[in-house]
């Protein structure tokens, strides 16, 4: 469905919720009542609360391919990592800069240096480090890398949108070195965009298809939200109640 076409799709099932007396929104409001809906669809299919066995979004082949346009991988070689200073990090540990585009890792792996093979990663808390750096049955061997999470760089000036800075992880080995990161991930949709004047500029949603409908019928809610807010906390409270 093309970005104006869930426009339409809006309007006509929000207007018929205002017997077609509906406040009227335009195209740059319309399309953040969309981003805001598809954020929220996407972080429902990525570890939605009904997901009792907590396996994230591929629990299942339906929620799998809802999100699959979003799977995206990266490697990134020794050079890359050696141009990453740090002053404030651990032992054998060394700093990798992601995509600018990372959102969540959904599988990783590292080589060590001189090594051809690919070893798992570990994601591991800081209290977690702490307790078992010394353990030699637990911390990292030829065979298994930690990762730590670490902050964005810094923009001194403060003019640079934080977004648009890099995240960062610190990698532990067990001091051979580090050669190289490969990690698969899932980027955050990007933003849909309307535009009835000028088509050509319009940002489609790149999920799936089907969750299309869903999308539009999230923005009908948030908008309902938005004018009449007594009436979208009795649906929710209704909602929550069925549930359970």
């Amino acid at each position: 469905m093309l970005a104006n076409e869930m426009k339409f799709n809006f309007m006509l099932k929000y207007d018929a919720l205002f017997e077609f007396s509906a406040p009227a929104y335009d195209d740059r409001q319309i399309s953040y009542l969309l981003t805001a809906a598809q954020n929220r669809v996407f972080l429902d299919r990525y570890y939605a609360p009904s997901d009792k066995y907590k396996k994230g979004f591929e629990s299942d082949e339906k929620r799998r391919k809802d999100l699959e346009q979003l799977i995206k991988t990266a490697s990134i070689g020794e050079g890359t990592i050696a141009k990453v200073t740090v002053t404030d990090i651990h032992p054998n540990g060394q700093m990798v800069t992601l995509p600018l585009n990372f959102l969540y890792p959904i599988e990783e792996s590292a080589k060590l240096t001189g090594s051809t093979t690919w070893i798992p990663v570990k994601p591991v808390r800081h209290d977690e480090y702490v307790a078992n750096i010394n353990n030699p049955y637990k911390k990292p061997y030829s065979n298994l890398v930690w990762r730590m999470d670490y902050s964005r760089g810094t923009d001194p000036t403060g003019t640079t949108e934080p977004a648009t800075i890099a995240k960062r992880v610190e990698l532990i080995h067990d001091g051979t070195g580090l050669a190289d990161y490969r990690v698969r991930y899932l980027t955050m949709p990007p933003e849909i965009v309307v535009d009835e004047y000028t088509p050509a500029n319009q940002v489609h949603c790149v999920l799936d298809e089907i969750l299309h409908d869903t999308i539009v019928d999230e923005a009908v809610k948030i908008a309902k939200a938005a004018v009449k807010p007594e009436e979208y906390q009795i649906s929710a409270v209704e909602k929550d109640s069925g549930d359970d």
